[in-house]
């Protein structure tokens, strides 16, 4: 508990004891200079006169008032003088209180001189003179004394006596009682000036002990000052809520003895105490709910003219502190996992990848290599578009499992975006290290990888580039085996490929040629070319395909293998595709504004641009708008675009075919389509790829496949159209199984508008 200091005039007595000490210092000083003059006095008295009366005292006890009234003491003084003045007998006469005079001394033919006033006491004692036997005179004047209840001191005459000798003696006894004044006087002064210094003093140090301790309870930390003997001469509110009731104000600190629960810190005030610096530390205390807390206790050492006086500690409670700063470096961790990590395989990112490939770069050792390899997987976006996103992440992550098994212990995995990875290789002395390496892990896709309820088969295709002949920085490295990835990729995927100078070269050229290509269709550089399509047992023009050429400004006509796939592989080939078909329909119908034979054109469409949900509204706006009888139109599409997503493709199928739209297969025979299908497509005609027309004189296996795909077609009442004729042989081969159309170099290559129309008027 609280305990204060408590300050008033009932408490202290140092004022009583500095007055009564003064005065009795005063007083013993004045009798000893007054006893001193009396025997001189009393001397010469001896001398001058032979006889004089002994005096007898007599004791005598009155009550005197608080107070004498100043009328009052002039009525006494007055008789008093009267009765002096008619007795001849009596030499001089006073008033005393408490042995002190009190206002006046009475002498016959003496003039009266005011002596002082003192402060009476309850008791008093009176003197009784023997004058006379019969006690006159005494009686006469107690008389008076008893009204006034004061003592009078009174001397008698003789004949013999000496006057100066009583004179002398009557100066000295005056000057000792204002001396006597005087002393008291200045003891009260004294007394007065030095307990007011004391007082100011104390009342000073006792405000500011309260607004120091005002200033504390203020702090929430608990806080308390030890003296040398571990005693607590102060402590705080927060000191008494928060850390208890074990210590209390004026005891000696527990904590000094006990330690805290663990017993692993020394106690605070001898460390204090021996090196006179601050000190912190941790201690931990159990509350009374036996709840551990963390407290982090400062204390500081009290010096006082250069000693150790003592300390002062304060106790903050850090246990939430700590709390939250493990908390957050917890979740600093994750963030930080998070920003160095693929959070689908938990495997290194791009950025943690190239900061390890930075690392490989320092370490690694003259004359040795460290090799990247860079791993795009096939065709997978087709998974994704066909399976679904799940099922794409969930082979992702079983391919990812795969590669990283198959790996040593110091290569390093990363997943660098999509569906590619990468691996790091050090210290690695020879090419064929880091081919052994791509192998095992192309090897890893060869078994189908089980996404309930499908089994998905990958490959892969491996760039692989090396410090320090293929580039000295990470980003070179990268950029290489991006490269080489690339390249073996467009050279029939599932292999792997080294990088080479050349790449580069190669590499920049199909980089400018995506920028030119982006700014091709503003620049009106596209082409339409058109490609006859030809009746074999007539050898009549029926139709044309119009197939896209690119009239590049400086590198001329630039072939549709160029450009294609890397339209398809930037997403530009939906925008082409669309131009295509309006330039196609509007040739179409200008043609037939002239009169020349209403004959079909045949646009093909790439796999985006099926699957593109405007598609359907886009091919009826451009009828609508050129204006072409829709029976004129005939659309393109491949099996591998159909079957992608075969409920949605037969829905886009069926859409096209209600605006009056034909369709055909592309390329039949090289996709993987089920013939079961075919029945259930509304398709209009069949296209045997020129792969089965190239050898159907010369090898007998592809004439079976030929005269399969035509007989296949008559049956589900399509026409058949056979692509790449170059040789008559061809025709005759074709025309005897009943192949009712083809087209091919024999008959024309692709040509402008401007020739088409010309074998268009020929036929008119």
């Amino acid at each position: 508990m609280y305990r204060t200091l408590e300050i008033g005039p009932d408490k202290l007595p140092l004022r009583r004891r500095i007055f009564w000490r003064s005065f009795a210092l005063m007083l013993l000083l004045i009798i000893g200079i007054t006893m001193t003059a009396i025997f001189s006095q009393t001397r010469n008295f001896h001398k001058a006169s032979k006889t004089f009366y002994v005096t007898q005292a007599q004791l005598m006890t009155m009550q005197l008032p608080d107070q004498i009234l100043w009328n009052d003491k002039i009525g006494l003084l007055q008789r008093l003088q009267r009765t002096v003045d008619s007795d001849s007998a009596i030499a001089y006469a006073y008033l005393s209180v408490n042995g002190s005079p009190l206002v006046h001394t009475f002498d016959n033919g003496f003039p009266q001189d005011l002596v002082g006033l003192s402060t009476p006491y309850d008791k008093i004692i009176a003197y009784r003179t023997i004058i006379d036997q019969d006690n006159q005179i005494f009686d006469h004047i107690m008389t008076d004394i008893a009204t006034t209840q004061a003592v009078l001191h009174f001397g008698l005459r003789h004949s013999e006596l000496n006057r100066r000798a009583w004179q002398d003696l009557q100066q000295i006894l005056t000057m000792a009682f204002l001396a006597l004044c005087l002393g008291a006087a200045l003891s009260c002064q004294i007394a007065h000036v030095t307990t007011s210094e004391v007082e100011e003093a104390t009342i000073g140090l006792y405000r500011e002990r309260r607004f120091l301790q005002a200033v504390i309870d203020g702090v929430v930390d608990p806080i308390r000052v030890l003296n040398t003997n571990k005693e607590i001469i102060m402590l705080n509110r927060s000191a008494q809520t928060e850390l208890g009731n074990e210590d209390c104000l004026g005891e000696k600190c527990r904590e000094c003895d006990n330690g805290n629960d663990n017993n692993d810190n020394e106690c605070p005030f001898e460390t204090v105490r021996r090196t006179q610096q601050p000190v912190r530390i941790l201690q931990h205390r159990r509350d009374k709910e036996d709840t551990l807390s963390i407290y982090e206790i400062e204390a500081s050492p009290l010096i006082n003219n250069g000693q150790f006086d003592g300390m002062v500690s304060t106790a903050r409670n850090i246990t939430d502190r700590l709390r939250l700063e493990a908390s957050l470096d917890e979740k600093e961790s994750r963030l930080l996992y998070m920003s160095n990590h693929d959070l689908l395989t938990n495997l290194p990112n791009r950025v943690l990848f190239r900061n390890r490939l930075n690392q490989a770069i320092a370490r690694n050792h003259e004359g040795n290599h460290v090799v990247l390899l860079f791993i795009g997987l096939d065709r997978f976006t087709k998974i994704n578009e066909s399976l679904g996103r799940e099922i794409g992440d969930n082979t992702l992550t079983q391919a990812a499992e795969r590669f990283h098994n198959c790996l040593a212990e110091n290569q390093i995995l990363a997943r660098l975006g999509g569906d590619e990875f990468a691996v790091i290789m050090e210290d690695c002395r020879h090419p064929q290290d880091a081919a052994k390496t791509a192998k095992k892990l192309l090897e890893q896709l060869i078994e189908p990888i089980h996404v309930q309820p499908n089994e998905i088969y990958l490959t892969a295709s491996i760039g692989i580039s090396s410090y320090p002949q293929d580039g000295e920085s990470p980003k070179t490295l990268m950029s290489h085996a991006d490269i080489a990835m690339t390249r073996a990729k467009s050279e029939g995927k599932d292999r792997y490929q080294f990088f080479e100078r050349e790449m580069t070269q190669t590499t920049k050229r199909v980089f400018e040629l995506e920028n030119d290509l982006r700014k091709a269709v503003a620049r009106n550089e596209l082409r339409v070319y058109y490609q006859p399509q030809i009746q074999l047992d007539s050898q009549q023009i029926t139709g044309m395909e119009a197939l896209v050429r690119w009239q590049h400004p400086q590198r001329g006509l630039i072939s549709p293998a160029d450009f294609i796939p890397l339209a398809e592989e930037t997403g530009l080939i939906v925008s082409i595709g669309e131009w295509v078909l309006r330039q196609a329909c509007q040739q179409v119908a200008m043609w037939h504004d002239q009169g020349l034979p209403a004959v079909t054109v045949a646009v093909n469409l790439s796999p985006l641009q099926f699957r593109h949900k405007a598609l359907v509204r886009n091919v009826a706006k451009t009828l609508k708008e050129t204006g072409i009888n829709p029976a004129c139109l005939e659309l393109e599409v491949t099996e591998s675009m159909i079957m992608d997503s075969i409920d949605k493709s037969t829905a886009t199928m069926i859409e096209l075919t209600e605006l009056g739209a034909g369709l055909a297969i592309d390329d039949f025979g090289t996709g993987y389509s089920s013939l079961s299908y075919l029945r259930y497509f509304p398709l209009t005609k069949l296209k045997i790829d020129k792969s089965f027309i190239e050898r159907v004189t010369s090898d007998e296996h592809d004439a079976a496949l030929a005269t399969s795909v035509i007989a296949l077609a008559h049956s589900l009442n399509l026409k058949v159209v056979a692509e790449g004729i170059e040789h008559e042989d061809q025709v005759q081969f074709l025309v005897k199984r009943s192949c009712h159309q083809g087209q091919g170099f024999l008959f024309s290559r692709p040509v402008p508008a401007e020739d088409m129309e010309q074998l268009l008027r020929q036929i008119q």
